[in-house]
């Protein structure tokens, strides 16, 4: 660690077995670092950001599978409720549906432009689908690409 470049010291005591060099125990020293990120040592890397995605759907806020089969056969047209329900449920995976629509960076960048809440951008978007798809802006391709997002916790929402 003599090449290691850090404002570290060490912090507290170092037992007195430690100190004798007893051949039993390893030595070890207790560092304190200070402005550190992604800082890793010894051999157990806890992965405390970048959770399974797995882990972060809930059981609770997953649809039945045979709701989601009777959304995805219904070729009903999107509706206003369906934009609403999306635009309060949908939150950070916006931009994610977004880009599955089809729409471009700039086009998202407008949105968050012309909008301050998560909310209005949705609708905007979901408002413009549905503009540019026309009938083809059905409750099945909504749900197949709500799906493809793993926003799984929105299928909830939708009614066929």
């Amino acid at each position: 660690m003599d090449n290691i470049k850090t404002d570290s010291a060490p912090l507290g005591s170092v037992p007195s077995d430690f100190q004798q060099g007893n051949p039993s125990r390893p030595q070890r020293q207790i560092y304190n670092i200070t402005g550190g990120s992604a800082v890793h040592i010894g051999p157990v890397i806890h992965n405390i950001h970048g959770c399974n995605p797995r882990s972060q759907h809930k059981p609770q806020d997953m649809p039945l599978k045979k709701d989601v089969e009777e959304l995805l056969k219904c070729s009903r047209e999107i509706e206003e409720r369906d934009k609403v329900e999306v635009s309060e449920h949908l939150g950070s995976s916006w931009k994610s549906l977004g880009r599955v629509m089809g729409f471009s960076a700039g086009q998202l960048e407008n949105m968050i432009a012309d909008h301050t809440r998560n909310v209005d951008r949705v609708y905007e978007m979901m408002s413009r689908w549905h503009d540019r798809e026309a009938e083809d802006a059905t409750v099945a391709r909504l749900t197949q690409m709500i799906i493809k997002v793993k926003a799984y916790h929105v299928l909830k929402k939708l009614t066929p």
